[in-house]
This record gives C-alpha cells, sequence and structure tokens, in this order.
C-alpha cells in the first residue's frame, strides 16, 4: 500500500471509531466535553498498533524503490 492510500485508510479508520458512541462520545457543546471511552481508546491503540506496521513497510517500499532508482541513474552516468 502507497503513503497516499494508507493517508486515507488512517483518516476513515479514525473518523469511523469517531462515529461510533461505544469508542467517542461526542458532545455539541464544545470539543472539551468530547472524549474517547476506554473501549474507544482500546480500540484507538489496536488500530494504530496495526496502522503502524503499515506505515514502516510503506517506508521501505519507498525508500527501496528510491534506492534501486538511485543505482540505475548512476549506471547511466547520471549525477546523484
Amino acid at each position: 500500500m502507497n503513503k497516499d492510500a494508507l493517508k486515507e485508510v488512517i483518516y476513515g479508520g479514525i473518523t469511523a471509531l469517531m462515529q461510533n458512541r461505544k469508542y467517542y462520545y461526542h458532545s455539541s457543546v464544545s470539543a472539551s466535553y468530547s472524549h474517547w471511552t476506554d473501549e474507544g481508546k482500546e480500540a484507538l491503540a489496536e488500530y494504530m498498533s496495526f496502522i503502524g506496521w503499515k506505515m514502516v513497510e510503506a517506508e521501505n517500499k519507498d525508500l527501496d524503490h528510491r534506492a534501486k532508482q538511485m543505482v540505475i541513474n548512476s549506471l547511466k552516468g547520471e549525477k546523484i
């Protein structure tokens, strides 16, 4: 999964959790009254742990691609 797709997944996942009152209490009065429930904090931590791994994978894939591109460019005689 590329970084742009991953950003969409992160945003969508957090938004979906926040729309469920089981996980997030949203107050129309003020942001200071809105909060994650205990179940929501646990779900968010698990979600971020999973997504964190995907972020590392995406970064490693991107670094690998850039490294390969640099080698190809140097073999072509282009300046890095």
